[in-house]
């Protein structure tokens, strides 16, 4: 059985965990053009640059080429979905779904009748955020991001900290609320700007649920606490599990998927977001035995069914530790 992904996000460990865990699966990956090829997959593939109907050509003979049973893809799903292929798709959800869940106003306001629902503005512009900031005035700061985008690009929390605070500390993501509108303002009068989202900042803890489900049923989970001293806690059994399955029904999704939980100043639990993709972290998860993206591979072959998927009790914590990969003289 074969299977290959195309341009998710850290492909090669989740690769090399699947092949792992069930050798009878091999698995293949694609990358953008630049991108560096690691171990993991049998073969990792470089993607041609064009047109999207180049793109479908490539894709037909790569499946043809090489016996692929399953592809799933990360790029151009909405093209995939539509298209005649020569092996099983495999999607998370409708395209229509997979555009709401990438914008993070549309999902706040589709999350807005769930107790976990954190309100979200829609920022159209630097007059409409110095309006709204404030709302904030002797509150808790809020944070804004870009309506679209991944890996949390584009975050900030908006302060009144000293005017050098972001450039002494860029990583701690906070600058002056004056500053940010300021270069808002001058990035209007250079040319369009994107629309923006604007919430309360949660203090956390943070947790992310590594998710397998099947056509809005969730078979089984991991929720990994982010630590403060950056190690993580890993639990097969979690307080908001009646959460996350409300929004993997809501949302109709299947596969391996990834929620973000962030906890607010007054206890709840609010949803900032879900990745309808594995998360890098998945493969901690799968570490330490909880067996997410082994069983994925398993229900995409038709090994098991989502009846008679396995559930692995785990509560763990884990550490990491840098180490260095190469030495170059």
């Amino acid at each position: 059985m074969r299977i290959w992904f195309n341009r998710g996000y850290s492909l090669a460990p989740i690769s090399a965990a699947i092949m792992a865990a069930e050798p009878s699966i091999e698995v293949y990956a694609s990358i953008g053009q630049g991108l560096p090829a690691r171990p993991g997959p049998i073969e990792t593939w470089v993607e041609p640059e064009g047109s999207t109907a180049a793109y479908l050509d490539w894709v037909k003979n790569q499946i043809s080429c090489y016996g692929i049973d399953i592809f799933v893809p990360t790029r151009h799903r909405t093209l995939i979905a539509t298209a005649d292929l020569p092996c099983k798709v495999a999607l998370p959800a409708s395209p229509p779904t997979l555009a709401l869940l990438e914008d993070k106003y549309s999902f706040a306001e589709a999350t807005s009748v769930l107790d976990c629902h954190l309100p979200t503005q829609l920022i159209a512009g630097s007059d409409a955020l110095e309006r709204a900031i404030t709302d904030y005035a002797g509150q808790v700061p809020p944070c804004i991001k870009p309506r679209n985008g991944v890996n949390g690009e584009g975050f900030w929390i908006l302060t009144k900290d000293g005017a050098m605070r972001h450039l002494r500390n860029p990583d701690a993501r906070r600058i002056r609320g004056d500053l940010y509108i300021s270069a808002l303002r001058e990035q209007e009068h250079e040319g369009a700007s994107h629309d923006l989202v604007l919430m309360e900042y949660l203090p956390g803890p943070e947790v992310s649920f590594d998710i397998l489900c099947d056509d809005g049923q969730l078979l089984k989970y991991a929720a990994r606490t982010k630590l403060s001293n950056g190690d993580q806690t890993v639990q097969s059994a979690h307080p908001l599990e009646r959460d996350v399955a409300s929004l993997v029904a809501m949302f109709g999704l299947s596969g391996v998927v990834n929620a973000q939980f962030r906890r607010h100043a007054d206890g709840s639990w609010k949803i900032l977001e879900i990745n309808a993709r594995p998360a890098g972290g998945s493969v901690y998860s799968e570490s330490v035995g909880c067996g997410i993206l082994a069983d994925w591979a398993r229900l995409l072959a038709g090994m098991v069914t989502p009846d008679n998927i396995g559930q692995n009790a785990v509560d763990t914590h884990i550490r990491f530790a840098s180490s260095i990969e190469q030495v170059l003289i």
